[in-house]
Order: C-alpha cells, then structure tokens, then sequence
C-alpha cells in the first residue's frame, strides 16, 4: 500500500519508493527511463531483446486489440501527462505507423465482436480481479453465472492472484486464490458438466 501512505511524502515520492522496491526484488539497477529508451527497448522484435519475455507482445496485443490505456486525465489522481493520445503515439513509434487511433479503435471494435464484449458465453472460467488494477475497470467483476464467477479482490493491484505465494499476502488474496483453486478442483474433477 506504497502509494496511500502518506508518510512517505508527496504522491511522486511515494511512486519513487514503489518503483526502488520493484528495482530491488528484481535486482535491477537504476535505468534509462527517456521516452526514446522505452521505444528502442520495445521496438526491438527479436528474441534475445530486453522485451522479448512478454512486454513487447503486451504493448502489441493492447495496441491491436483492446485499446485499454491507463490513462490519467482524471482530476481525481495524482499524476499528469498520460492522456490516450500518449499511449496511441506509443502504439505508433514502436509498432509503425498504421497503427494508429483510427486501427485502434476498429481493432477494439472487431475484438468485442469477435468475443462478444462483456457478454460471455463460455462456461468454466474464472474472472480474477484485483480492486486497485486499473484494468479492473474493463473485466468481469461479478458472477455472471456459476460456471463464469468472479472473484474480486479487494485491496490487491494487477496480476496479483497469479504470483507465488507470500508469507505477507493479505487475507483477501489469500482467499481469493482458494476461491479459484476450489472452482477448478470442482471442474477438474466434474467433467460431466
């Protein structure tokens, strides 16, 4: 909870503090952070580049299929300077330029055709949340059925469920992964239905 603590300084500060603890369990040192380096780094489409493990394939499936930026043109939020328009040039300097805010949002549009949005039909699949990701927003929050429940998380951020385990998990990831581990004990087990 870094960025609610007030004790440690202004919302930027505390930013900083969020990003030194992510540097030092990875054991990253400090790095270029410049605009170009980002670009370079992600532009790089071979196997041995520094994105290669999953953040250039992220950028490309988010330019060319959902369209979902974490944006802060919010007032009610402590920081400035990333309006959509920032993550659409992104899209376009690293991957080219077709892509762009027009093959964006046509991409968007054919994805929520192609699954059906919000509206899913499938069965034996588990929405995991986590109420501080900002990608919540655009996921499956509550149960739509019994076969396609939702587990919210409150109090956890992006992908939290699906890291190892922690001696300092709190109590609602902790059970929100014995949520999940009981729903696909029950359809493992039960392949009837």
């Amino acid at each position: 909870m870094i960025m609610t603590d007030a004790s440690l300084g202004s919302p930027y500060n505390r930013y900083a503090v969020a990003v030194q603890l992510v540097a030092d369990q990875h054991s990253v040192p400090c790095q270029d952070s410049s605009y170009q380096k980002y670009v370079e780094v992600l532009a790089d489409p071979s196997w041995e580049g520094p994105a290669a493990e999953g953040a250039r394939q992220w950028l490309y499936q988010t330019c060319t299929e959902f369209g979902f930026y974490p944006s802060s043109t919010s007032k009610n939020q402590p920081f400035s300077g990333f309006p959509v328009r920032f993550f659409l040039q992104q899209c376009s300097d690293i991957l080219g330029p077709e892509i762009n805010a027009l093959s964006v949002a046509q991409a968007v549009q054919v994805t929520n055709e192609f699954y059906s949005g919000l509206n899913v039909t499938g069965s034996k699949i588990v929405f995991a949340n986590g109420s501080i990701d900002p990608w919540h927003a655009l996921g499956v929050i509550k149960d739509i059925s019994k076969d396609l429940p939702a587990v919210y998380i409150e109090g956890e951020a992006h992908c939290a469920n699906i890291y190892p385990a922690q001696n300092n998990d709190s109590a609602e990831l902790t059970h929100a992964r014995e949520k999940v581990f009981e729903f696909l004990q029950k359809w493992l087990t039960n392949t009837s239905n």
